[in-house]
């Protein structure tokens, strides 16, 4: 009886078992049938791609995009697991080069497209801007040349996030539809041949973390409605042809940590707003028209790792607040019109490694508490109004590569010999100063030297022998001096030296017969000196290397059989006196 009154239950629940699996087989067949009739577009889109390649030199998809293999194995190919159609094609960086045919577009499971760093070259084809699925589009670095289409965000692309097409040769305008991609967090038009203005529009695409439209025709003004992208974190306009004021409505992208509107033509003052983005790290704003002084805004950007305003029309003077900006690695001031002294605060900034100032009427001296910047790369002071003594300190920057102090007239003393202590050097100019004293024998110690110039001083005394020791230089620069003494034959261990300068000194003996080991040797410029004997005889056997040879003004003996014939010496640098 008991078993009886159960029956029914069972009954029902076995009932409802079937109806589940009977359910379940249902949608696979549903699902198998979709994914087996929806595979031939996407395997006949591939192929049609396939086909539009002219040269694979890795022969990646000749050999790997078999006809008889599955699609969703060939490289490159990513398919969803229900229903097996393409989501991501990512070909980049295979070397191939052709065109991208239209079918691609037929892709209608499509998220990811990443065809960057190819050769394919004529147009973007418009299929793709009808692709409802795409979030991500990459097709930078190829020869790609049309333009976009005035639509391309008004009936699809609504999901896309990611636009890179920079590096190519699109054209035309930057369409405001682009405003209806809402979606856009990056966007990336850089190194195209986009013109005419930026759409006022793009300031609605309030997820956009990084716009870059840097070397572009662009003109016209910097949209304020760009102050409304609040969640920037990276603004590149660089190198276009912007013109007006910076809007002040940047102020209001707090996020952002790098801003380049370098190589425009915008004027006006900086800013003083500029200096409440407290997040930003990188600050370009070269070769523009910008005039005033730097605001005072700018010395409480304690996050700034750089900031360069070259080639403006600046003036006043670089503020001792500088030394408020703790993380401040790198500036950039040279060719304005500023004046006054350079802080020695910047000697106390830690992370600090270039200064450019070069090119204004900086006065004073060069602070010794640059010697304390021990990560120190480049010291570029050169054509101003400095003077005194170049101080010792500066020997501790033994990571400096460059330091030039050239063209500042004013500038004296003698050469501290713990310059030899910046063994990282590679170029010392020091030309056209007045300079005094002896060359240090310790600047033999310079062994990554390839350009000395110590032209234009009042130096004296000899050469020291130690300059041999450079054997990496290529341009030794010593004239119009007061050097006397023979030319050290250890000269000719410096077998890289292209250009050997040394006229209107006080020289004396004969021409080394080392300077025949000088290979390389283009220029040579004697001339104005004391120097006497015969010229030797391999100097004319230079013929795949010396250009220019000037002698005159010596008391050298002129050997006609010392210049082979064909020698190729050319006007106006006469070969005797």
């Amino acid at each position: 009886m008991t078993t009886f009154k159960f029956k029914p239950i069972m009954d029902r629940y076995f009932h409802l078992y079937l109806l589940i699996t009977s359910l379940l087989l249902l949608q696979w067949l549903i699902d198998y049938n979709s994914a087996k009739s929806d595979i031939n577009p996407d395997r006949s889109s591939l192929i049609a791609f396939k086909s539009r390649i002219s040269s694979d030199p890795h022969n990646i998809l000749s050999q790997n995009w078999r006809n008889e293999s599955n699609i969703c194995s060939w490289m490159g190919v990513t398919c969803d697991s229900r229903y097996h159609r393409v989501t991501q094609l990512n070909i980049s960086s295979m070397g191939l080069v052709g065109t991208i045919p239209p079918e691609i577009g037929n892709l209608s499971f499509l998220v990811s497209l990443d065809l960057s760093e190819n050769s394919f070259h004529g147009p973007i084809p418009t299929s793709i801007f009808n692709m409802s699925s795409l979030e991500v589009l990459k097709l930078r670095n190829n020869s790609l040349s049309s333009n976009l289409p005035i639509d391309m965000c008004k009936q699809n692309l609504h999901g896309l996030k990611r636009l890179h097409i920079s590096y190519n040769k699109l054209f035309g305008e930057i369409p405001s539809s682009l405003e209806q991609c809402s979606q856009l967090e990056y966007v990336s038009l850089v190194s195209n041949n986009f013109s005419g203005i930026v759409p006022t529009q793009i300031g609605n695409l309030t997820l956009l973390q990084v716009l870059y439209m840097s070397s572009n025709n662009l003109s016209g003004n910097i949209p304020k409605e760009i102050g409304g992208l609040t969640n920037l974190a990276g603004l590149d306009l660089s190198i276009n042809n912007f013109i007006g004021h910076v809007p002040r409505e940047i102020a209001n992208l707090t996020l952002l940590q790098l801003l380049d509107l370098s190589t425009n033509k915008l004027s006006g003052n900086i800013p003083k707003e500029m200096g409440y983005l407290n997040n930003l790290l990188g600050l370009g704003m070269s070769f523009n028209e910008f005039s005033g002084p730097i605001p005072a805004t700018i010395y409480s950007m304690t996050s700034l790792e750089y900031f360069d305003f070259a080639s403006n029309d600046l003036n006043g003077s670089l503020s001792r607040d500088i030394g408020n900006m703790t993380s401040l690695r790198r500036i950039g001031l040279e060719y304005n019109n500023l004046i006054g002294e350079i802080p020695k605060e910047i000697g106390y900034l830690a992370n600090f490694e270039r200064l450019s100032m070069c090119c204004n009427r900086i006065s004073g001296s060069v602070p010794r508490e640059l010697g304390n910047l021990t990560a120190m790369v480049g010291i570029y002071l050169s054509s101003n109004a400095l003077s005194g003594p170049i101080t010792k300190e500066l020997g501790r920057l033994v990571n400096l590569w460059e330091l030039q102090l050239h063209y500042n007239i004013l500038i004296n003393g003698s050469i501290p010999k713990e310059i030899g202590n910046m063994t990282s050097l590679s170029y010392l100019w020091l030309s056209n100063n007045r300079l005094s004293g002896t060359i240090p024998k310790e600047i033999g110690n310079l062994k990554h030297l390839t350009e000395l110039w110590l032209q234009d001083n009042n130096l004296n005394g000899t050469i020291p022998k130690e300059i041999g020791n450079l054997k990496h230089l290529t341009e030794l620069w010593l004239h119009d001096n007061n050097l006397n003494g023979p030319i050290p034959s250890a000269i000719g261990n410096m077998s890289e030296l292209t250009y050997l300068g040394l006229p209107h000194n006080k020289l004396i003996g004969e021409i080394p017969s080392s300077i025949c080991d000088l290979r390389l040797l283009t220029l040579l410029h004697l001339a104005d000196n004391h120097l006497e004997g015969q010229i030797p005889n391999c100097l004319g056997n230079f013929n795949s290397s010396l250009l220019a040879l000037n002698l005159g003004g010596n008391q050298i003996t002129a050997l006609q059989s010392a210049f082979a014939k064909g020698c190729s010496l050319q006007a106006p640098y006469s070969v005797w006196q």
